[in-house]
């Protein structure tokens, strides 16, 4: 498999207001293959988001290397981000005006991946008139219309219902199978990793700690033992330092799990 990213002693620091320096990323040495799946699974705060920002190019500000080939970077971030005065449509417009992607290709780009999402009767909507599951759909939708050879995904689903984000993480693989996009994804829960990767990085502190590939067949089912089980295994090996979800103090207040996805509530033993 022929490497698109290449990462190699990747060092980033922060300077505070007090002088202090704080190591975020620390000799980072990463190869990612054409068309993997790869997730990186952390804590908040472990230099994941900064990592997805060096490699997109946001961030030019570090030492070592940080190579990306294979064609144009589709960023997804935690929210949309959609511009509210434009409809669906609209901001797809936008996009692909920006990328400089001929005109002519629009349309057929547009009708293409809004198939895909289940968006096509919602293009003349405002992000207001959508739901929030929509609106993620829209904002994959929009980094997929540019045609990028490489898709980062900073946590896209942290912020859903775990009902909505279990469908959309389906309909992201399914779009993967079929364009066989390279894809970076960021992610803080366990479960959502064993479902969607090929292959799993566990980062804290700025490193890499463990590197495991996921064993389990594709297509996947999301309800499949073997991924739970897989789940555990990952939390067992790796202790729960790769779990800081809030949802858990947020669903005891409520008097209810119904929130928590599977390993969570494992975790909690509930």
């Amino acid at each position: 498999m022929n490497s698109v990213i290449e990462v190699a002693a990747l060092r980033k620091t922060f300077k505070g207001h007090d002088g202090t320096s704080r190591a975020v990323l620390k000799n980072l040495d990463l190869t990612v293959g054409a068309g993997e799946f790869l997730c990186i699974l952390g804590p908040s705060g472990c230099g994941k988001s900064t990592l997805l920002n060096v490699l997109a190019g946001l961030d030019k500000v570090y030492e070592g290397r940080a190579s990306v080939s294979g064609g144009r970077v589709g960023y997804l971030f935690q929210e949309p981000r959609l511009l509210p005065w434009l409809t669906a449509n609209g901001n797809l417009d936008f996009a692909l005006a920006s990328c400089k992607v001929p005109t002519s290709r629009w349309s057929e780009l547009k009708s293409r991946y809004l198939a895909m999402a289940g968006l096509s009767e919602f293009r003349d909507y405002y992000p207001h008139q959508i739901s929030g599951g929509m609106a993620q759909r829209l904002a994959l939708v929009r980094a997929l219309c540019v045609e990028p050879g490489i898709l980062l995904m900073d946590e896209p689903f942290s912020g859903l219902d775990e009902i909505t984000a279990r469908r959309i993480r389906s309909d992201l693989l399914a779009i993967w199978r079929e364009t066989r996009k390279t894809i970076v994804f960021v992610t803080h829960n366990a479960y959502e990793a064993c479902f969607l990767a090929d292959r799993i990085l566990v980062m804290s502190g700025g490193a890499f700690q463990h590197e495991m590939r996921v064993p389990i067949a594709r297509p996947r089912s999301y309800d499949d033992p073997a991924i739970f089980t897989f789940s555990r295994d990952v939390i067992k090996a790796f202790g729960d330092e790769i779990e800081r979800d809030p949802v858990p103090s947020a669903a005891t207040e409520s008097g209810s799990v119904n929130n928590l996805d599977r390993h969570t509530a494992a975790r909690m033993n509930i």
